[in-house]
């Protein structure tokens, strides 16, 4: 019997819950300082002059600049998550929920500006942290698409299958990929691309005996 997966709502407040008021603020300041010049670059004076609070108020809600970097990235992670459940909770077919939940990753993740800023300004230090590093943030994802593709069962959308965790993973390291090294030989630049891949190539990994 395949593992019984958290709903898919619950992964995404285990990845970043909501914050107080004040909180949100200075992540609000600290990510669109951290989209124009980098996360190296900034200080916490930026952040609040940003946020309209003094850097006491910085350390003592939150902590350093690696610590904000990582609230950023986390509440980022986990606002995808809200949306990736709700693009899959509104498809009629799994061939949809898979097309969609994997394009809406894929652009979400390629748009987003501080993960952009970090991969083309501090290509050095940020890529580790997605890659050899990346096992904490490749885990949440898979227990967030493993959760997705459970309730896709309990819908009726898809059928019960064996190692689902293990086929959220595939799905997730593609797209992992793809976000990573977005041009090779297959073309995958537009959303129609993305949807048609992802039916065309990850839907057997996930329905692997329908007709």
């Amino acid at each position: 019997m395949p593992a019984e997966q958290p709903p898919a709502a619950d992964v995404a407040s285990t990845v970043g819950a909501t914050n107080p008021p004040e909180i949100e603020s200075i992540l609000d300041a600290a990510e669109a300082q951290f989209s124009e010049i980098g996360v190296k670059l900034t200080t916490i004076n930026d952040i609040a002059r940003r946020a309209g609070v003094g850097r006491v108020t910085i350390y003592r809600r939150i902590g350093g600049r690696d610590e904000i970097a990582h609230a950023v990235t986390t509440r980022s992670a986990a606002r995808l998550i809200d949306e990736v459940v709700a693009t899959a909770r509104a498809a009629e077919t799994i061939d949809d929920m898979i097309g969609n939940v994997f394009a809406t990753t894929v652009i979400r993740m390629r748009e987003h500006p501080v993960w952009n800023r970090m991969l083309t300004l501090e290509a050095a230090s940020s890529l580790p942290r997605l890659t050899t590093d990346g096992g904490a943030l490749l885990t949440n994802a898979t227990h967030a698409a493993a959760a997705i593709l459970d309730e896709a069962v309990k819908s009726g959308l898809m059928p019960a299958i064996e190692d689902l965790a293990a086929r959220a993973e595939v799905l997730v390291r593609v797209a992992h990929s793809v976000v990573l090294t977005p041009q090779a030989v297959i073309p995958l630049g537009s959303r129609d691309e993305l949807v048609s891949f992802a039916q065309s190539h990850l839907l057997s990994i996930v329905v692997p005996h329908r007709a």
